[in-house]
């Protein structure tokens, strides 16, 4: 890939699953359509769309949180104000998005803005134009744009949450950014990756390693970076008993429902799995949870389909 000596760590990744996302980025780097990257949270969707600009002509890459500015400033943060819009501006402001330059505009978690802000995003995003508060008149956009949104983007579509048109428009290429549960195979160049980074030894042996990729990370790359990241502030090393820690812990269910970042369905998927991984028993679990055997099974083909 073009951008090899800017993430070294893309060239790492041999899970077949990442080996596809990889092939689909460079098929699109050098095209100037809206791409978007959708997937579960945490799963590494802005590293990939970073691989993306990087490799493509559009530079430089402008990477904007839909949730990092209240949405009342969005428009003059984005689109620009002139002197006199509103009360404190002094000043004409261009906007973040003039700002690219013929480069790339990254709105990350798109699915987080209202119906009505959607409505402004679309017209600017199709006509490649923004009126800036204040202004009568309309000034030019020149970059290629990127998006990212969860997992639940198309249910999100479908309940009328978000914009159909807006949905369709910016997922002119749809790349799906698979969950480290369906990427065994890079478990162990990512914790390599942020072990280096930041300064942990590594001693697995063969079993360890097993456990790692059998973990299904329901937290995704995030849990990973945080499990190493925990493991640095304890000055230890990752091993075999770090590894039993991990695994051992409910941890993972408390962390998801106390970041309020994972939908109900995907909390109960992740308890579920953590009391089968404990127990070892489905009989039991299923009292644990207060269903029938029968109910369990239904529960464990529902989370598999997800």
């Amino acid at each position: 890939m073009p951008n090899a000596t800017i993430f070294p760590l893309i060239s790492s990744l041999a899970d077949p699953a990442s080996l596809a996302v990889r092939a689909a980025v460079e098929r699109v780097a050098g095209l100037d359509t809206s791409v978007l990257l959708w997937g579960e949270t945490g799963s590494g969707k802005d590293f990939w769309a970073e691989a993306l600009a990087a490799a493509s002509p559009f530079q430089p890459l402008l990477n904007l949180g839909c949730g990092d500015v209240p949405e009342t400033l969005l428009e003059s943060e984005w689109f620009g104000y002139r002197r006199g819009a509103f009360s404190g501006a002094d000043r004409d402001s261009e906007g973040k998005w003039r700002q690219a330059g013929g480069g790339t505009i990254f709105l990350n978690q798109i699915d987080l803005l209202s119906l009505a802000m959607q409505a402004k995003l679309l017209r600017a995003i199709e006509r490649k134009k923004v009126f800036p508060l204040g202004s009568a008149s309309e000034v030019d956009i020149a970059a290629r744009f990127l998006f990212s949104a969860d997992a639940t983007i198309e249910d999100k579509v479908r309940r009328g949450e978000f914009r159909a048109d807006l949905y369709y428009r910016m997922a002119t290429v749809s790349i799906r950014i698979p969950p480290l549960r369906e990427r065994p195979g890079d478990i162990l160049p990512l914790l390599r990756h942020f072990c280096t980074g930041q300064g942990v030894a590594i001693a697995l042996d063969d079993e360890a390693q097993q456990r790692l990729r059998r973990y299904p990370w329901p937290g995704n790359i995030r849990e990973l970076r945080n499990f190493v990241g925990s493991l640095a502030v304890r000055g230890a090393a990752l091993d075999a008993a770090a590894v039993a820690a991990l695994l051992d812990r409910p941890g993972p269910v408390l962390d998801l429902i106390l970041s309020g970042e994972r939908t109900l369905a995907e909390v109960e998927a992740e308890y579920t799995a953590y009391l089968l991984r404990k127990y070892r028993n489905k009989s039991r679990v299923a009292r644990i949870l207060g269903i029938s055997r029968k109910s369990l099974y239904n529960k464990m083909k529902r989370h598999e389909r997800h």
